[in-house]
């Protein structure tokens, strides 16, 4: 892929992407148009987790390598499964903060704005060089719209919308020079598609990095809400078409990976405990967002069963008056040749 010396036009790139044999994605799935509000309503209040966890799995993507900011041109990010905007967001915004940087904007008053200061900044930190624009992609055209509304209100510029299936995707060929996707792989009917499709438009040099959930057994507040919810409401995460854990299997993932077509596979496995206020019901965002149709049709007295029972079984997780309740995920990454 030619470096870009200017920033990419997003209705350019959806219009020249579009591949010549027209794609035929798959009808979004009906449990993610369901869900999507329940991701809208917990969005904003997720956000500064979100930020946490993005970090190894942008990290994984290697935007400062030696190819991107040798060749100083305006990188092209796809990220897939975007659902309420993370990852895309924190790209997009580290993509415009480097922008700002290598020019001398934004550092109270301290540098100059004009385009030779800018230069010389870019050369003593090369990485400063780097700009960009992200394509954020999620299958549920109300999830988009969402999407596109939350952007627009925190001003993300360098970010667009667009709704496209992981497993066809509407760009041509070598196109991006990263992909990430943030716990929306396993989601798909055909995976190991989708990851062909990924490696199909990642740019020679690029790189595609995905985060999946580890084993049930390393998550026990899946494990626990799996139980409860079975319990209660006879429903668990099979039932629900919900196949959190496809990519636990870390060796298996990596085979997966390399029969995609990547290289350079690299797999890191995360164990980040939270420390939360023991008060809390902290489980509900999540157990909204995968069991939302579930719970709505449940009755009042078996929503407060299921908040008691899982606090139950996850009290003994408690120390200090807070929980520490662990959970364990993957970043699956790999690069394509040139």
């Amino acid at each position: 892929m030619p470096a870009r010396s200017r920033p990419a036009q997003p209705a350019a790139i959806a219009a020249e992407a579009v591949p010549a044999k027209p794609a035929s994605p798959s009808a979004p799935s009906e449990t993610w148009h369901q869900l999507s509000d329940d991701w809208m309503n917990w969005a904003d209040r997720l956000a500064p987790q979100a930020e946490k966890i993005n970090r190894p799995l942008i990290d994984a993507l290697n935007l400062t390598s030696p190819a991107n900011t040798a060749a100083r041109h305006h990188l092209l990010v796809l990220d897939l499964a975007s659902g309420v905007g993370e990852p895309a967001f924190g790209i997009a915004r580290l993509l415009a903060r480097h922008k700002t940087d290598a020019r001398g904007g934004d550092n109270g008053g301290c540098g100059s704005s004009d385009d030779e200061d800018g230069e010389h900044a870019s050369e003593n930190d090369p990485a400063k060089a780097l700009t960009g624009h992200v394509i954020a992609s999620d299958i549920v055209p109300a999830m988009c719209a969402g999407l596109a509304q939350r952007a627009q209100a925190e001003q993300l510029a360098n970010l667009d919308v667009i709704a496209a299936d992981m497993q066809a995707l509407p760009f041509a060929n070598d196109i991006f020079n990263a992909i990430s996707c943030r716990f929306g792989v396993m989601f798909c009917p055909r995976p190991d598609l989708a990851l062909r499709e990924s490696y199909r438009v990642l740019a020679p040099s690029g790189r595609a990095a995905f985060m999946v959930w580890g084993p049930i057994g390393d998550n026990p507040l899946f494990s626990v809400m799996q139980d409860v919810l079975q319990s209660i409401l006879g429903v668990g995460f099979d039932q629900a078409g919900l196949n959190l854990f496809d990519f636990a299997d870390v060796n298996a993932s990596a085979s997966r990976m390399g029969k995609a077509g990547f290289d350079d596979i690299v797999v890191t496995s995360h164990r980040p405990c939270g420390r939360i206020p023991h008060n809390s019901a902290f489980w509900r965002p999540q157990m909204e967002m995968l069991f939302g149709p579930q719970l709505r049709n449940a009755s009042p007295a078996a929503r407060d069963a299921i908040d008691a029972a899982i606090r139950t079984k996850l009290s003994h997780y408690i120390k200090d008056d807070h929980f520490r309740v662990p959970m364990c995920f993957h970043i699956i990454a790999g690069s394509k040749g040139n």
